[in-house]
């Protein structure tokens, strides 16, 4: 393959570029159809944006496997993913991280400010959380997160990581958003995507470090989009930025707490552990 020697040379940053060209693209492409109208949301084409959301890392992440790796990666590939038994300390970070911490941020809020800021457990919506989750983490841990725990620290790893991640959902919440939010949209963006999403990451890349357990990543990735649509409640949009804003905040006290039980642990320190996969693991010759 003509490209070959470049993607194995940097393979995390092709996953980004492949990953939004499929995403991006193909969303540019569908509010093209619509001359980019942002007021007049059309459901299939949101059905439409959603499912090339899904595709985007997934599919750059098994394509980059097969192309450095072949039927090897995807074996390991599998392994992780099958990889359950972690203790139960890891699962139940894993499992009830988002829905304690979001809890924990609403609930205050409805009792002392707006009963508007209560949960509204909207539970058939936990669906799109197994979905979201089963596709985007073949690519975001499946591809990306062990190779940047093999050349970096952890929380660089996964700053690096939530950082991307972040501005990935860019389009789609711009599309969804912008036009009823006006300026506040940047304000949304930055506390909810670039702050909140970007310290879960940094949760999710310190759960795959000690676990090695792709399954791990896919059911914290489950449970915080699917605990997001179930509990979201029905607020202003100055009111969310209000929620938003304590709930990024919570999530970065939950980073510093999981920093300091590392070092207390003996489990090494955010800033030295690494994945412990061998340097022949990624882009071993087929």
């Amino acid at each position: 393959m003509r490209f070959e020697p470049w993607l194995r040379r940097y393979p995390v940053c092709s996953f980004f570029a492949l990953a939004f060209a499929i995403s991006w693209g193909g969303i540019l492409i569908v509010m093209g159809t619509t001359d980019f109208d942002l007021v007049d949301l059309k459901p299939l084409d949101t059905g439409l944006i959603f499912v090339l959301m899904l595709l985007g890392p997934s599919v750059s992440g098994l394509a980059l496997t097969a192309v450095l790796e072949g039927r090897a990666g995807f074996r390991r590939l599998w392994a992780r993913a099958a990889h359950w038994r972690v203790g139960l300390r890891w699962v139940l970070v894993a499992l009830m991280t988002m829905p304690l911490l979001l809890l924990a941020t609403l609930w205050p809020l409805s009792v002392f400010l707006d009963p508007a800021f209560s949960p509204r457990f909207q539970w058939p919506l936990f669906a799109i959380g197994l979905v979201a989750g089963s596709f985007e983490e073949i690519g975001w841990t499946g591809f990306a997160a062990p190779r940047l725990l093999h050349r970096q620290r952890l929380f660089f790893a996964g700053l690096w990581l939530g950082l991307v991640w972040a501005l990935w959902h860019g389009l789609v919440d711009y599309r969804q958003n912008s036009t009823a939010m006006g300026t506040l949209w940047w304000l949304e963006f930055v506390v909810f995507y670039v702050g909140a999403l970007t310290a879960y990451r940094l949760l999710m890349t310190w759960v795959y470090a000690n676990t090695q357990s792709l399954l791990m990543a896919v059911l914290m990735h489950a449970s915080y989009t699917g605990w997001l649509f179930v509990l979201y409640p029905a607020t202003s949009m100055e009111q969310g930025l209000v929620w938003q804003t304590g709930f990024a905040v919570a999530l970065w006290v939950a980073v510093a707490v999981a920093v300091v039980m590392a070092g207390r642990t003996g489990r090494g320190s955010w800033l030295s552990l690494q994945c412990p996969d061998t340097p022949n693991v990624f882009g071993a010759p087929r």
